[in-house]
C-alpha cells in the first residue's frame, strides 16, 4: 500500500533520519529508541501526561541536560501504517495537537520542520479564499501544493503498483493537512496539566576520565 513509502519519505515526515534512513549520527529523536538506564532515571522517564510525541519531550529533556540522542542504521524498528485514510488522518492530527503542546511546554523546542504543515493549512486556506473572493490569482497557491505533492510522491511510489501509487498522493496530503489542523487547533487547556506537571531537565554528569 501507500502507508510505507510516505512515512519513509522526505515530502511526507521531513527529512529525519529515523524515518528516511542515514548515517549513523546525533539526533533530535529517534524512534523506540534504546536509552542507558541511569539517563532515564535522571531525567524521571517518559512523562506519562503526554497522550503523543513522549518520545520526542523526553528525548529533548536528555538534550537539555546534556546528554546525547544518537541514530543508529543498524537498529531496526517493524512499522504498521494506519489502514485508511481516516485513520492516518487521526493519527497525524493528534500527532500535530500534541506537538503544539510539548511546544508550549519547552520554549524553543520548536523547528522549521514542524512549522510546515500549519503553515501550509493557512496558505491554502488563504489561498482559496482569495480565489474565490478576489481573484483565480489565489488558486496558486493550492495549486502549486497539490502539484508539488504529486510530483513528490513519483519517487516515493517507484515500484508499487498502479493502486498504490495513486494514493500516495492523497495519504501525503492527509498527512499534512492533519497535522497542521491538529497543531493549529491545539487547545491550551490541553497544555495546563501536562505544563503543571512540568519536569525541568537534570544536568547530566560528565564521565569521570
Amino acid at each position: 500500500g501507500a502507508g510505507a513509502p510516505v512515512v519513509t519519505s522526505k515530502i511526507g515526515v521531513g527529512n529525519a533520519a529515523f524515518h528516511t534512513g542515514g548515517q549513523a549520527a546525533p539526533a533530535e529523536t529517534v524512534y523506540l529508541g534504546v536509552f542507558r538506564r541511569e539517563a532515564l532515571e535522571r531525567q524521571g522517564g517518559y512523562n506519562v501526561e503526554f497522550i503523543r510525541a513522549q518520545d520526542w519531550e523526553l528525548n529533548f529533556r536528555i538534550r537539555e541536560a546534556g546528554g546525547l540522542i544518537w541514530f543508529s542504521p543498524e537498529l531496526k524498528v517493524s512499522y504498521r501504517p494506519r489502514p485508511s485514510v481516516r485513520a492516518l488522518a487521526k493519527q497525524y492530527k493528534d500527532y500535530g495537537r500534541w506537538r503544539h503542546v510539548v511546544a508550549r511546554y519547552h520554549s524553543g523546542s520548536i523547528n522549521l520542520r514542524y512549522l510546515a504543515p500549519p503553515a501550509a493549512v493557512c496558505a491554502i486556506a488563504a489561498g482559496i479564499v482569495v480565489g474565490a473572493a478576489l481573484t483565480p490569482w489565489g488558486f496558486l497557491v493550492p495549486g502549486g501544493y497539490l502539484a508539488a505533492i504529486v510530483l513528490g510522491s513519483v519517487p516515493a511510489g517507484k515500484g508499487l503498483p498502479l493502486k498504490a501509487r495513486l494514493q500516495i498522493p492523497v495519504a501525503l496530503a492527509t498527512m499534512h493537512m492533519s497535522w497542521g489542523w491538529g497543531f493549529l487547533t491545539s487547545p491550551r487547556a490541553l497544555a495546563k496539566k501536562v505544563i503543571a506537571s512540568r519536569r525541568p531537565a537534570v544536568t547530566m554528569e560528565a564521565p569521570a576520565p
